[in-house]
């Protein structure tokens, strides 16, 4: 089952945390990326009861991808946690050392380590966690580079990323499309490192894949439907990643 926690971008706004999702795979949770929708746990006590193992999956580590980690404290974690992040990959900096700036004082004060919270980073070859195979891909059209993820072939997460055509090589047989939304065509913002709900549909469409949700929605305005109506137009059944949206027929 996929969980939407956090369906928006850079702040919380009308009713949107920023960037997570949970894969829940009977005892094992995968959570990818770690925005403020993580609280949204606090709230959903039982989208991890019974969870013996959880990890967490970062794309990049922008705030409003990490800020969540700073909640782990509340949330009551199982004792087996790891995050995993592309820091060595990505950056030629282990993610442990990135994540050390902010996960203790003055910036947090209860660093990683005190949670018995292992950090690992993402390496260059496949990952397989809980079952299931993950294959990633670099992402360069963005301030900073971040990462693609595909869950075996059921799910794609493409956030944080300008178009670029080659994501829906990466998307092909996959049931399941996850890709951000940034802007309108009609009303393009910061398009040189994010994605229009319309170039959303088109990789999509490109990659064969029917089923899409738009997430790291912009938290500017409350109404999402120009942005479904821009992507539905090319995919008719795309839908908006709202927060506690669940797909409870997504098995990875």
């Amino acid at each position: 089952m996929l969980s939407i926690l956090g369906g928006g971008g850079w702040f919380p706004a009308h009713g949107r945390h920023t960037a997570c999702a949970l894969l829940r795979r009977g005892e094992d949770a995968i959570i990818i990326d770690a925005g403020s929708g993580v609280g949204r746990f606090i709230e959903r006590p039982a989208l991890l009861a019974g969870v013996t193992r959880i990890d967490i999956l970062l794309t990049h580590f922008h705030l409003d991808h990490i800020a969540g980690l700073a909640y782990l404290p509340a949330i009551g974690l199982c004792e087996q946690t790891t995050v995993w992040g592309p820091g060595r990959l990505l950056y030629d900096t282990p993610t442990h050392e990135l994540l050390d700036h902010v996960s203790r004082e003055p910036f947090h004060p209860v660093p990683l380590e005190r949670q018995h919270i292992e950090v690992r980073d993402i390496g260059p070859g496949e990952l397989e966690l809980a079952g299931v195979r993950i294959t990633h891909r670099r992402q360069d059209r963005h301030s900073s580079p971040t990462l693609g993820l595909r869950f075996n072939d059921t799910l794609t997460w493409i956030t944080d990323t300008a178009y670029d055509p080659d994501s829906a090589a990466f998307a092909e047989g996959t049931e399941f499309l996850a890709h951000e939304a940034w802007y309108l065509d009609s009303a393009p913002r910061n398009p040189n490192i994010h994605s229009s709900a319309a170039q959303a549909a088109d990789v999509a469409a490109k990659a064969g894949v029917d089923r899409l949700a738009l997430i790291h929605l912009p938290p500017f305005e409350e109404s999402l439907e120009p942005l479904l109506d821009e992507a539905q137009a090319t995919v008719p059944g795309a839908v908006a990643a709202i927060d506690d949206l669940s797909f409870a027929e997504l098995t990875v």
